[in-house]
């Protein structure tokens, strides 16, 4: 009884799948003339559908220098890292950058409030590039996050931080 059951479910299984199988559609279309706009990427061959880079352009920013803060410095302060690109020149990644105010200087260092942010473009092989950041107003920690462009191998975390940069609240004393 079950094999007789199995070979009917079987059958009909065959008989549904061959009517989408062989079924036979035609159809005509008559277009003497058209007109429509083709948007494409600038260098489509190296972008996905959406004009995206598909890869990596083997640019690589490392941090070589920034505002070192030693004893105490007052609020208001410009704020100032330089990358130097040690890989093949900025061809369509994009190297995003952010100054974080954050609580304290534990590792890891947690996300704090983005003051300022921006992103580097274009940049030589073995150029290098300073930021300044002129949004640190208020005493607190400060550190610039740099964020790895997409594709980037080599790297466990999606970015790289600068060290702590510590700013005071300094009040002058009236005479």
């Amino acid at each position: 009884m079950k094999q007789l059951l199995f070979v009917l479910f079987c059958a009909i299984c065959l008989i549904f799948t061959s009517f989408f199988i062989t079924s036979t559609n035609a159809s005509f279309n008559d277009v003497e003339h058209s007109n429509f706009v083709m948007k494409t990427c600038e260098n489509f061959e190296e972008t996905d559908q959406h004009c995206q880079p598909k890869k990596w352009d083997r640019s690589h920013l490392k941090l070589i220098d920034q505002t070192i803060i030693e004893g105490t410095v007052c609020a208001p302060q410009k704020l100032s890292m330089s990358l130097k690109n040690i890989g093949q020149p900025i061809a369509h990644s994009e190297w995003k950058w952010e100054l974080h105010k954050v609580e304290s200087v534990q590792m890891p260092l947690q996300d704090g409030h983005v003051i300022e942010k921006g992103a580097i473009q274009s940049l030589s092989s073995e150029e290098t590039t300073t930021v300044t950041a002129v949004k640190a107003k208020t005493n607190g920690i400060y550190v610039f996050k740099i964020y790895y462009p997409k594709g980037f191998g080599g790297s466990e975390k999606p970015f790289f931080t600068s060290q702590h940069m510590q700013l005071s609240n300094c009040q002058e004393k009236a005479s």
